[in-house]
Parts: C-alpha cells; sequence; structure tokens
C-alpha cells in the first residue's frame, strides 16, 4: 500500500505500552453515544474512525450536529438543573454498552471502497509548505 493510501491505523499495538487505567474503558470506546459534563454535550462517533480499533471502515453516515446543543454556554444560567435538561443524554449514556458500533474486525483491502470516498473527501494539505514538504519527502 503506497503512503497516501495508507488511513486510520489501529492503535492496538500500542496498548501494552500504557498504564492499565488507559485501556481500562475499551469496552466503550465505541459506544456511538453523547458524551455529557455539565453543560456541555458533544455526540460521540466512533463509527467514523473504527480503523483505530482494527475493524474495517466503511464510508460513515452524515452526523446531525446539533446547533442548540453546541449554543448552550453558561451565561444567564445559574440555577439549571443541568442532569434534568439533560436527561435524554445521560439515558443514552447509560445505554452505552447496547450502543457500541458493529463494525468488522480486519484488515482493509486496497480495494474497499472506503479508500476511494477517503481520497474524495479528505483534504490533504492545509498550506502550500506542508504540500512540498510531503511531496519532497
Amino acid at each position: 500500500m503506497l503512503p497516501d493510501q495508507v488511513v486510520w491505523q489501529p492503535y492496538e499495538a500500542h496498548f501494552d505500552d500504557l498504564p492499565p487505567w488507559c485501556v481500562a474503558g475499551r469496552a466503550v470506546w465505541t459506544a456511538r453515544v453523547p458524551l455529557v459534563c455539565f453543560h456541555l454535550v458533544e455526540k460521540h462517533t466512533p463509527d467514523r474512525v473504527v480503523r483505530q480499533f482494527g475493524m474495517i471502515q466503511e464510508i460513515p453516515r452524515a452526523v446531525n450536529t446539533d446547533k442548540v446543543l453546541h449554543g448552550i454556554d453558561l451565561r444567564g444560567k445559574i440555577g439549571v438543573n443541568w442532569m434534568q435538561k439533560h436527561a435524554a443524554h445521560i439515558l443514552e449514556w447509560g445505554n452505552r454498552f447496547d450502543r457500541r458500533c458493529e463494525a468488522v474486525l480486519g484488515d482493509m483491502p486496497p480495494e474497499h471502497e472506503y479508500h476511494d470516498w477517503f481520497k474524495r473527501v479528505t483534504r490533504r494539505f492545509i498550506d502550500r509548505p506542508g504540500a512540498v514538504v510531503t511531496l519532497l519527502v
């Protein structure tokens, strides 16, 4: 596989070098759930990067970024019960073991359709200097 065809390589080889507390939550790393921290709620979409977990990456579905959730800040929100306000998201998190990605473990064949999709939608270089350095190497 050429370097520009390499996409999301699994982290598995590095797990043995990490302390146990770093990998303790592995069972839910691929759960498609909201992450909740007081007033903040962020959708966790590991199905977009299952290659990191040693699975075959399919073309990911679109993510609905909730603009209302992203617009929440703490201004004027004294006394808001965030646990009550985000009860539905907290319930989803509570079911995280049932919401894990159902991807197949294995290597990505070079002819997999994801590679072509990735090339079409990915911006390889941010700026000219970055492109020049990469292409010269």
